[in-house]
């Protein structure tokens, strides 16, 4: 009787400690899908897109490919545009598989929505917009430089950049 009452103690102990850890698991996937939805307002009130589709036009005769890459968006891949990415319309492909249990603190598992205008002259050139989470938060940077988030700051390290991969 009394391995039946322990047993029983033991499974109300467990269930008690399951339903705390669902909780909290719950918790962590709320606020990193608050994060997730912060990282993509911020992509689109910069209009990352139609920044680069301008510079496209404008300095590449509209020769260049703009490719958008959600690192958490399992669903989307190569062949189909999500259009409900809210990203210009470009094509939208997943960089790696979704992890439930991402941890923000491990620079392995750095969630990211990259932008990035790539053509070919005189070899291939690329410029990369980043919105990367990481333990210090969001942040946002062209062709790995850490910028301010406004448009302004946006548009001067696209046009450094610019500069920077035709060597002018």
């Amino acid at each position: 009787m009394a391995w039946q009452n322990s047993l029983n103690d033991m499974r109300d102990e467990l269930a008690d400690v399951r339903t705390r850890r669902i909780k909290r698991a719950e918790a962590e996937d709320a606020k990193l899908e608050k994060l997730h939805q912060d990282m993509t307002d911020l992509v689109e009130s910069l209009a990352v897109g139609s920044l680069l589709a301008e510079m496209n036009a404008t300095l590449l005769d509209g020769d260049g490919k703009i490719e958008s890459i959600v690192s958490w968006d399992e669903e989307s891949s190569d062949e189909k545009p999500d259009s409900d990415a809210h990203l210009g319309g470009y094509k939208i492909r997943s960089d790696s598989e979704s992890d439930t249990e991402s941890n923000l603190e491990s620079d392995d598992d750095e969630d990211a929505i990259t932008t990035i205008l790539s053509w070919d002259e005189d070899g291939d050139r690329e410029i990369a917009v980043e919105v990367i989470l990481d333990e210090e938060g969001i942040s946002l940077q062209v062709n790995g430089v850490e910028i301010r988030p406004d448009t302004e700051a946006l548009q001067q390290g696209l046009l450094e950049a610019f500069r920077d991969e035709l060597e002018l």
